[in-house]
């Protein structure tokens, strides 16, 4: 199994920068899900276990919010989800449903965890990336707020909700994410 898990996480951006040895120390503690099209691969608020990594079909990635679920993202071969429960044990920020039958590839928590603790250069290497990741949210998150602080009313008045293609935009400008 450690070979085909080799063999998928070659194509990872998440796993760019590892070496051979690196990529298999990685590969050794991955483990494959298979999820059915409409069945979740976690909910929001589920202790964050790990970070999933697409190698076939879709993952819708689904807020909570006062008005109901909005999808955030839709995330495919190649992208990863829930990164952050690999570096925190924060709850799950949102639900990742499958849109497809899908595959993915968990990196656990605990595992990858231990791998830092012994100093490992593939698990340094896979926390440099993720904070690569971090710092572009930042980046987007912090001109996000400031496109919408420019629309504030300064006189305090109410402005009116943000029209469908504004929400397209947002949505757009939201893909960097990864959850």
């Amino acid at each position: 199994m450690a070979k085909e898990h080799t063999a998928a996480l070659q194509g990872m951006a998440l796993c760019r920068t590892l070496s051979g040895p690196e990529l298999a120390a990685i590969a050794a503690i991955v483990e494959t899900r298979e999820i059915a099209a409409g069945k979740e691969l976690f909910r929001e608020g589920d202790p964050g276990d790990g970070l999933f990594l697409v190698v076939a079909g879709e993952i819708d990635v689904i807020k909570r919010g006062p008005r109901g679920d909005r999808s955030l993202a839709r995330l495919g071969p190649g992208e990863v989800l829930g990164e952050m429960s690999l570096i925190t044990s924060d709850a799950r920020s949102a639900t990742g449903r499958a849109t497809v039958d899908s595959r993915v590839l968990q990196l656990p928590a605990q595992p990858f965890r231990a791998l830092l603790d012994q100093g490992s250069t593939a698990a340094l290497k896979v926390a440099a990336v993720i904070a690569e990741i971090l710092a572009r949210r930042v980046a987007t998150m912090n001109s996000l707020v400031l496109e919408l602080a420019d629309r504030v009313d300064p006189a305090g008045g109410k402005l009116p909700a943000l029209k469908d293609s504004e929400l397209a935009e947002l949505h757009r400008a939201m893909q960097v994410w990864s959850f």
